[in-house]
Parts: structure tokens; sequence; C-alpha cells
């Protein structure tokens, strides 16, 4: 296994260790988690391209163990009340879906890439950062909160639809 691959797996402590965070009322480990995650997410990426160790095992694991992380952020919040995340779990449904449907099919698993994901990945760390803090009262933060969610959720299943022809349908 790759030093990138491995780098992205041990972001995989990150879910639990943030959900600790939350439940503890420690807001500046979480949002140090959340730096972190992000940081070695960058660099997983950085390194398997320079290394030219892109793989195609890395190119799943990454959004899988990404999915995981912000699972893990919506089940904290949950658990501090925080209910406005539940709307992000559509869009962790489209993408588990994605990559479900391959699997059943028989088909080999294909990432699809968004075109919106350096535009979407920065609004959902900034806003679990502000939900971390309890800035989401805010007005310009619910905004911020709904076009995260309708960018996220669009994104997401334009990844879903693509995999579904992927899978059902024939190849022309």
């Amino acid at each position: 296994m790759s030093l990138a691959n491995k780098i992205t797996l041990s972001r995989v402590i990150f879910g639990p260790l943030f959900l600790w965070c939350i439940i503890s009322n420690i807001k500046w480990g979480a949002f140090l988690i959340l730096f972190l995650n992000l940081f070695i997410d960058v660099l997983d990426g950085y390194l398997a391209r320079q290394m030219k160790e892109v793989t195609f095992l890395g190119e799943a694991i990454d959004p899988l163990v990404d999915l995981l992380f912000f699972s893990f952020c919506a089940i904290s919040f949950n658990l501090i009340n925080i209910t406005e995340v539940n709307y992000f779990l559509i869009f962790i449904f489209f993408i588990g879906l994605s990559f479900m449907f391959p699997i059943l099919t028989k088909k080999e698993v294909k990432i699809f890439h968004t075109k919106t994901k350096y535009f979407h990945t920065p609004l959902l760390y900034i806003l679990v950062a502000v939900l971390i803090f309890g800035l989401q009262e805010s007005g310009g933060i619910l905004i911020l909160f709904w076009i995260t969610l309708v960018i996220l959720i669009l994104s997401s299943f334009n990844v879903f639809w693509r995999s579904l022809k992927y899978s059902f349908l024939k190849d022309k």
C-alpha cells in the first residue's frame, strides 16, 4: 500500500475524535481535528501526485474517508441538538448509493468527480467550523448553510445520476 493511501486511512480516527470533542464541549479540539483532517486530506493527494502513486484504491478511499468524517460531524452535531445538519444526510445518502450501484451490478466501481469540488469542499469545512463555535444563528451564516447545502445536494445528485447511468444503462 502506498504512503499516500496509508496517510488517507490514518484520517479514519479523526471522525471519532471529533465526536468526542463535540460531546465533551472541547470546541478548539474539534476545530483542530477539522483543520488536521483538511490538511492531511490535501497532503495525501499532493504526495500521491508527487510520488506518482495515484491509484484507484486511493481515489476510492479518499472520498469514503471524507464521507465517514462528515458523517461523524453530523452525528456529533445531532447529539448536541444542532439538527439542521440532518439535511446533510441527503448528500451522504446520494454519495453512498453512488458507490453501491456499481457493486450491485457487478461493475467496476468508478469514481465520479464534480466540477464543484473546489467550491463546495471549502464551504463545507467553513460550515462545520461555524457549527463548532455555535455561530449558525447569525443571518449571514444561515444563508451560507443553505447555499452549501444546495450545492452539496446538487453535486451529490450529479455523482449519483452518473453512477446510476454507468451501472444500469447499456453502454452506447
